[in-house]
């Protein structure tokens, strides 16, 4: 379309024109419940934590970042997508769990021009989640709330890929919550869509980690803090907290007061206990986020 000129003549000289500025919005998806029995007899009655997509624009094309969980979930978020009025180019997915993909397909469908991307050790990481066991426990947890299919997106093995011209840059993260996760670093707006090696006022998930993961991800938090962004958007926040880079601080502290209260802690209770107490208005008091998912 002639909107999309990368060059305009003016007496007869031809200039480039300078990229517009992006934009970008984020769509949180509250918490919901899950059926069946705490892994731990305290905290909250099972549910699952809020969660994040990003939409990233330019004048005419859109770079979506995650794709939620369930059907309803991804169908909310492709009508808010729809209103953006703009071409969406690319799904990435962050990592590998299955909470930020499971609704590609919904997105897919709605918008069958997009490519859905993500790294290659992303993509063998999320491998485990079309297996039929982990299939049939997601399908027990959200009962009749998940898209009849899955699908995965394609590895992507380039460290940027571009949206109006302007980069996109892939950080790779290693094992934090997860294996193999990735932030996504927008330079030119100081931007970084963190997935979730950064929570927002959300109690994390630290079931599948070890005093040595827990390293790397702090040390995976440091890099993001180097950068500097202006905007930080969380994998998991609590819905309405403004996207502020204080999260990547907020989130070491929890980890680090998690090291410091399991060291000391008489039992799982006391542990979780501790950590209600100094994190009282986080969201999310989920015993499962602290001891391992449901099974």
């Amino acid at each position: 379309m002639a909107g999309k000129r990368e060059l305009k003549e003016s007496a007869g000289v031809t200039t480039p024109i300078a990229p517009s500025p992006l934009g970008v919005n984020v769509f949180t998806a509250p918490g919901k419940p899950m059926f069946g029995e705490r892994p731990k007899p305290f905290g909250e009655a099972l549910g699952f934590d809020p969660i994040t997509s990003t939409l990233i624009f330019g004048e005419y094309d859109a770079v979506l970042v995650d794709a939620m969980t369930t059907v309803a979930e991804a169908e909310a978020l492709a009508d808010w997508v729809a209103l953006h009025n703009r071409n969406l180019e690319t799904i990435y997915i962050t990592h590998a769990h299955f909470d930020h993909f499971y609704g590609l397909s919904i997105l897919l469908d709605r918008f069958p021009s997009a490519r859905a991307i993500a790294t290659p050790k992303t993509l063998k990481a999320m491998e485990m989640s079309f297996t039929a066991p982990v299939e049939r426990l997601a399908r027990r947890l959200f009962p009749g709330q998940l898209a009849t299919k899955f699908v995965a997106p394609q590895p992507y093995e380039h460290e940027t890929f571009t949206l109006e011209g302007q980069e996109l840059r892939i950080i790779e993260q290693g094992h934090t919550d997860s294996a193999d996760t990735t932030s996504l670093y927008v330079p030119s707006i100081g931007l970084v869509v963190a997935g979730d090696v950064v929570y927002n006022q959300c109690r994390m998930f630290v079931g599948d980690t070890t005093p040595e993961s827990r390293k790397h991800w702090i040390a995976a938090l440091d890099r993001l803090a180097a950068l500097n962004p202006t905007m930080v958007v969380a994998g998991h926040k609590k819905p309405g907290a403004p996207d502020s880079p204080s999260a990547i601080q907020e989130t070491k502290r929890y980890l680090q007061d998690f090291d410091r209260v399991k060291k000391a802690a008489t039992s799982d209770q006391d542990l979780f206990d501790q950590m209600t107490e100094l994190y009282p208005h986080w969201v999310a008091n989920q015993s499962w986020l602290m001891f391992g998912f449901p099974q």
